[in-house]
């Protein structure tokens, strides 16, 4: 297995990130005011939960403006539930709430913004 890792090394490969991508792991990014975060948070775990998407981890930063927060979302989907976590992301980039949806971890991505 060293032997395994110090080939992926030298190829320029993180085990860790493929093994992410293996399995299917997508990031959100939303911006939002800060008192509505728990509205939005709520909604998001119960549509991706019945959707069948697997909201992992959820991060809370501060915004670059002090009324706004960012709150970065892992989600364990599939590659056959794709169209289903952008379906989602675009019903969350409609909520009134949210200001911004991005794939990846932050506003300053270089991934697409979700068009609506």
């Amino acid at each position: 297995m060293r032997l395994f890792d110090l080939f992926l090394r030298r190829a320029g490969v993180d085990r860790n990130s493929a093994l992410t991508r293996r399995q299917g792991t997508s990031r959100l990014t939303l911006e939002c005011p800060r008192d509505a975060l728990g509205d939005v948070r709520k909604q998001v775990c119960s549509d991706f939960g019945a959707a069948g998407l697997n909201v992992s981890q959820f991060q809370i930063e501060t915004g670059r403006d002090a009324d706004y927060a960012s709150a970065c979302i892992t989600v364990n989907c599939p590659p056959e539930l794709r169209p289903e976590l952008m379906s989602q992301a675009r019903r969350l980039q409609a909520h009134p709430a949210v200001r911004r949806v991005h794939f990846g971890t932050s506003a300053r991505s270089t991934n697409a913004a979700v068009a609506a």
